[in-house]
């Protein structure tokens, strides 16, 4: 008998661009029927929801997040001072110079998933200033910011016991990549709760290699990673409660970037902050696709794993798109009666 996950959710971020495709709250649970999924996975991004979004169609809270915050959670003011255009702009950034600023925002965020009775919560595990993300070198390394995390996770777990799993999420970049098995060891035994796991994003995996091209070389890579923790004694499988559900093959892209930044690198102190990251965030996104994963062997991959939660999380462009997408998806899964489907 197939594995059906608990949750099988569509990733949602509150705020008028996505809100704005639907009529109201029954128009977004239509919808997710329609793909085979039964609720939502929010990230909370500041906005009304418009009344459209109720406690029941909540499955799971992606917590807030900084993609490079290590500096200023160690108090290094003067790396700060070299990445922004000056200081005042990077406390105004962050909001100021207190820890508690950081710890503020994500206790909002655990608050509310315990209001709304969230069955979990996504937190990430990485870190990347935006010139490290052209450069592929890292200040940090990956037990760094692993430990980095874990003093942020238990004084959010120690201080309060919260009723939904705390999952951990996977990136490409330095923190939790998934790709040495002592450190995923030493992460998830590390929270100071009975409560936590692993939430994998299989498109955040496959970043790790530019040498990827089809969704079977996707497939076996992830085989291979799930091996190679398993012949570590680390259980990876049962640590791993969730899945973000999603394809990047962007080897291509990678390697092109990589040669071009050799032959010609940019000098970032000639660009202003705000430039270079609307330049970072379209290259990340270059890099990290978030295409639904269909192939052969990923029904297989996913029944090894046996997720409780799945989200079908795309960059689709718009609502007809990503339904279609996630119909494809559910279908390959056994959520929905299977047919033939195509994905532009």
């Amino acid at each position: 008998m197939k594995h059906l996950p608990e949750c099988r959710s569509m990733n949602f971020s509150i705020y008028a661009g996505m809100l704005d495709r639907y009529k109201d709250s029954d128009d977004i649970r239509q919808s997710c029927r329609q793909c085979g999924l039964n609720g939502l996975e929010v990230i909370l991004a500041g906005e009304s929801d418009q009344g459209k979004i109720f406690p029941d169609m909540v499955n799971g809270v992606h917590l807030y997040f900084h993609i490079f915050w290590m500096d200023f959670w160690l108090g290094h003011y003067d790396r700060l001072d070299e990445e922004f255009d000056s200081r005042q702009q990077w406390i105004d950034y962050y909001g100021g110079t207190d820890r508690e600023i950081y710890l503020d925002c994500l206790r909002k965020d655990l608050r509310y998933a315990e209001e709304v009775g969230a069955k979990y919560v996504v937190f990430h595990v990485s870190e990347v200033t935006l010139r490290e993300s052209y450069t592929f070198q890292y200040r940090y390394t990956n037990e760094e910011v692993i430990d980095a995390s874990l003093e942020i996770i238990n004084t959010l777990l120690d201080e309060h016991e919260y009723p939904f799993d705390f999952l951990v999420e996977n990136l490409w970049w330095s923190g939790l990549d998934m790709k040495t098995p002592e450190l995923t060891r030493k992460l998830v035994e590390g929270i100071h709760s009975d409560r936590k796991g692993i939430m994998l994003d299989t498109g955040h995996y496959m970043n790790t290699s530019s040498e990827l091209k089809t969704p079977e070389d996707a497939v076996a890579c992830l085989h291979d990673m799930l091996d190679a923790h398993e012949a570590a004694g680390v259980p990876v499988t049962e640590w791993i409660k969730g899945l973000h559900l999603q394809m990047s093959l962007s080897g291509e892209y990678v390697r092109k970037q990589k040669k071009e930044w050799k032959e010609n690198p940019m000098d970032f102190a000639q660009i202003p902050f705000y430039e270079l990251y609307r330049m970072a965030y379209s290259h990340a996104c270059s890099i990290d696709l978030h295409k639904p994963f269909l192939g052969e062997g990923v029904k297989e991959l996913i029944e090894r794993i046996r997720p409780r939660y799945v989200t079908f999380e795309y960059s689709a462009d718009g609502r007809e798109e990503y339904e279609r997408w996630a119909k494809a998806q559910s279908e390959l899964l056994g959520y929905l009666p299977e047919k033939k489907s195509e994905i532009g």
